[in-house]
């Protein structure tokens, strides 16, 4: 065996170089953020959906508490359609978080299953706290669109008049 060939068979099992190395860990990072990107996406697309899938259970639910045939109203708390003592019902709801606001949401909810109620009435009704059983005539619903970062409303009823306080 001749020196030229010992050489060159050290040099082939030397391995990778460091500028080889590095382009590698380049294309590596680079596949990784647009995998976060995607994923940051894909989630907020996700949590919107719920959001409205929830809002939608939440009308749904509040149509049935009006046609019930002992209310004739829509709700006026959460606490009407969620109380254990009401499971047996057709309009018993239950994981939601239901927040009767005329406040909006100012920053994404903690969960999807999150959701906002705005008590419409008359035009009479100066706030929220003015509107009661005898004068509600619909409700605001809004999920929240996780993707744009606000609020998208959902009508209930006649909603000519929600206040805001």
């Amino acid at each position: 065996m001749s020196f030229t060939q010992i050489k060159s068979k050290s040099q082939s099992e030397r391995g990778f170089t460091i500028v080889e190395l590095l382009i590698v860990i380049v294309v590596i990072g680079i596949l990784a953020a647009i995998t976060i990107v995607s994923y940051t996406g894909i989630t907020a697309r996700a949590n919107t959906n719920a959001s409205k899938g929830n809002a939608s259970t939440f009308i749904k639910k509040a149509e049935l508490y009006l046609n019930d045939g002992t209310t004739n109203r829509y709700p006026i708390t959460a606490d009407e359609l969620t109380l254990a003592a009401n499971s047996g019902k057709s309009w018993y709801l239950t994981g939601l978080t239901i927040n009767y606001s005329g406040v909006a949401l100012t920053a994404a909810p903690a969960n999807s299953a999150t959701i906002r109620v705005a008590k419409c009435a008359a035009a009479t009704a100066a706030n929220q706290a003015a509107i009661t059983g005898s004068n509600i005539s619909g409700l605001q619903v809004f999920s929240y669109d996780y993707v744009n970062s606000q609020e998208v409303p959902v009508n209930v009823g006649n909603t000519t008049s929600c206040p805001t306080s």
